[in-house]
């Protein structure tokens, strides 16, 4: 269940789960001598998201934002978890905020004559119907 859970980003419900969290964190250097390693964490995303710097810049601020959160929580595996769990949240709506900014932005590029339309907007409103 523990694994489970952390798959489908589910928090943690009980210390086994939690010290499960602390445990992925730490072998993957994200939690190194108890406390979060900003550049390994931002290291490790950069394999998912590359170089995209809207998506970058607002991961740095989550870090921040999390890792406050977590600043007086002493045991290693409530840490982890909280701070994992945080992190979910807020990449979550990051990613939501980013993906629909750049839909509004390919949307406002689009002529209203179909006449007029190329591969461009049709590739367009293909991604936009997909997302309805």
């Amino acid at each position: 269940v523990d694994v489970e859970n952390f798959l489908k980003r589910i928090p943690q419900a009980n210390m086994q789960g939690k010290c499960f969290v602390a445990c992925i964190l730490k072998r993957n250097a994200i939690i190194k001598g108890n406390k979060i390693s900003s550049e390994q964490l931002l290291e490790a995303n950069r394999a998912v998201y590359g170089e995209d710097s809207e998506v970058m810049s607002r991961l740095k601020t989550a870090i921040a934002e999390c890792t406050k959160v977590v600043d007086s929580i002493f045991e290693v595996c409530e840490y982890a978890s909280v701070f994992n769990d945080c992190m979910h949240i807020k990449m979550e709506h990051i990613l939501d905020q980013v993906m629909m900014e750049r839909r509004l932005e390919a949307i406002g590029k689009i002529t209203t004559d179909p006449e007029q339309w190329g591969d461009t907007e049709d590739e367009i409103l293909k991604l936009v119907k997909d997302e309805l």
